[in-house]
């Protein structure tokens, strides 16, 4: 692909004459003040350097305006820039660029510039502020008329997105059972009759080292993994459920890979065995955060409350859990999941 840019003509532009807005976020809420009543539909996106910027998802913000999706968003004194394709709300110091030619492809291409750009502010008297983000000037491609190429831009993206598709090997599973969830019978359960919990140990940000083992804290994203790090503790471990006690209340994870986990997090590791089960675990991992709405920021998920929690599973018989139905069914519905994209893929 880099071929393709040896031939290209560039040229400088001002921000404010690249986008036909360069304009501060709509919605520029502390977040002590989100509401976090309803569905957590929208991402609320901040100055974060992880997860597309996003902090969380949280409901509708009544008293607040959405931005429209389909934007780039930087944080001015952090100087991300990421894109975003739906709508959402954000934190302080958030700044929104929007285009009618803008897309997900030529965003990408245009984020690494602007990045790079940005990188000329500072915390002291150079600042970021919105007034010199539209006079800031980015290296861009032009046609032959001396035009911002956007097609060359978007193409160039798709190629590099058609060359990097991963390839999938995946072995469809033996089902030996095919009921459904209504066809089982099922019972209560407290959570400390199925499986042992513990707590974790945080790693406070001055201390961790950039390495590879996930740490896992109390975000609702990317399987619970706020950070990769190389430091290591007591609570290392693989196959486990995480459950989010602080944070994002309730949201549950399975790892079947080693992890360090933080004070915020409690783990469940189901009982006989079965914490190594990929599918039981995250059936499991399921429904415990069926349980999450009636946790918030000020009635925790510690560890007492957690192991006297209900939830409800599907029964043998001799009104044992039927770890075997759990099983069975997370393996049809990953069997249903991996057809739908192997034919995607073959489009």
């Amino acid at each position: 692909m880099s071929e393709r840019l040896k031939g290209v003509k560039w040229k400088e532009f001002f921000m404010i004459d690249v986008f036909q807005k360069v304009e501060s976020s709509k919605s520029q809420i502390d977040k002590i003040k989100l509401t976090l009543d309803g569905d957590a539909i929208y991402p609320y996106v901040t100055r974060s350097a992880i997860n597309n910027g996003i902090d969380s998802f949280i409901p509708e913000q009544k008293e607040y305006s959405i931005n429209n999706g389909n934007v780039i968003t930087i944080g001015l004194d952090t100087q991300t820039v990421f894109y975003q394709k739906n709508d959402f709300y954000t934190g302080q110091n958030i700044q929104v660029i929007s285009d009618p030619k803008l897309n997900e492809f030529n965003a990408l291409f245009l984020i690494p510039l602007i990045k790079k750009q940005m990188s000329k502010f500072n915390w002291g008297g150079n600042g970021a502020t919105l007034s010199r983000l539209k006079r800031l000037q980015i290296m861009l491609p032009v046609n032959s008329d001396g035009n911002i190429d956007w097609i060359f831009m978007e193409s160039f993206i798709k190629g590099i997105k058609q060359q990097v598709k991963p390839k999938i090997d995946f072995v469809p599973h033996k089902i030996t059972d095919h009921r459904e969830l209504e066809d089982v019978e099922w019972r209560e359960f407290v959570v400390q009759d199925i499986a042992t919990i513990t707590g974790g140990r945080d790693i406070y940000s001055s201390e961790r080292i950039l390495g590879d083992t996930p740490y896992i804290t109390s975000t609702a994203l990317n399987n619970g993994i706020g950070y990769f790090i190389s430091n290591n503790n007591n609570t290392l471990e693989k196959n486990c459920i995480s459950i989010n006690r602080n944070g994002s209340v309730g949201f549950a994870f399975y790892h079947n890979y080693y992890a360090l986990y933080g004070n915020d997090v409690r783990k469940v590791r189901l009982n006989n065995g079965y914490n190594k089960n990929k599918h039981v675990s995250l059936f499991v991992t399921t429904i415990l955060m069926k349980q999450k709405d009636k946790y918030s920021y000020s009635v925790k998920m510690g560890t007492k409350r957690l192991q006297r929690q209900k939830i409800m599973l599907p029964i043998t018989p001799n009104d044992e859990p039927d770890w075997i139905f759990m099983e069975q069914y997370m393996k049809r519905i990953e069997n249903r999941k991996m057809k739908e994209v192997l034919s995607l893929k073959s489009v």
